[in-house]
């Protein structure tokens, strides 16, 4: 059974709803490093059947939409409580649960319980992307290091794969963080 699970106050939630609608850019980064990966984790995840997908906190939905039109998935669907057209909280559960830029944007005493809330709607696999390092241009971001946000995931979640990516010189030159963390993770067993 999904429970509802509060992962925002209600002052960053109002907070992230003026962004959206001040900022166009805000909420759209599109993660071409990950193509690869998600990928293969929907030929893992798929059986008969293709997977299920679930980008949680998809922002305007850019990332989303470029999984749709994939292939890859059965259907994929968005969830992000602080824009309108994805603001309906799912009510199943889902092979592949992405959950993008999400973690280093949270409030603090909310990051356990949005983990927790991601690990409630997989079956297979969650995608963490997180950044791991602060630089001024994201001065509004929170970021750890690699092994503290495996440490966190891992509390509630169990880690299959973690990755330390770089950006490339484009990348840096576009503004962004300097390294991000990549976490793959599964359900804990139930009864373990």
């Amino acid at each position: 059974m999904i429970r509802p699970i509060t992962t925002a106050s209600p002052e960053w939630l109002a907070r992230h709803r003026a962004n959206h609608a001040r900022h166009p850019e805000f909420g759209t980064h599109r993660h071409p490093y990950l193509l690869d990966i998600v990928r293969d984790l929907a030929a893992q995840a798929g059986g008969a059947d293709k997977p299920s997908l679930l980008d949680y906190g998809c922002g305007k939905g850019s990332f989303l939409h470029a999984m749709n039109r994939t292939g890859w998935f059965r259907f994929a669907r968005g969830f992000d409580p602080a824009v309108d057209a994805f603001r309906a909280r799912p009510a199943q559960r889902y092979d592949i649960v992405l959950c993008l830029d999400v973690l280093d944007q949270t409030e603090d005493a909310f990051v356990a319980p949005l983990i927790a809330d991601v690990a409630q709607f997989t079956v297979r696999f969650a995608l963490f992307d997180v950044i791991t390092v602060q630089v001024p241009a994201l001065a509004h971001l929170d970021p750890r290091s690699a092994a503290e946000w495996q440490d966190i995931i891992g509390r509630h979640m169990r880690i299959v794969r973690a990755i330390v990516r770089p950006a490339t010189a484009e990348e840096l030159r576009d503004g962004a963080c300097p390294e991000r963390a990549i976490i793959i993770a599964a359900p804990v067993a139930e009864g373990v």
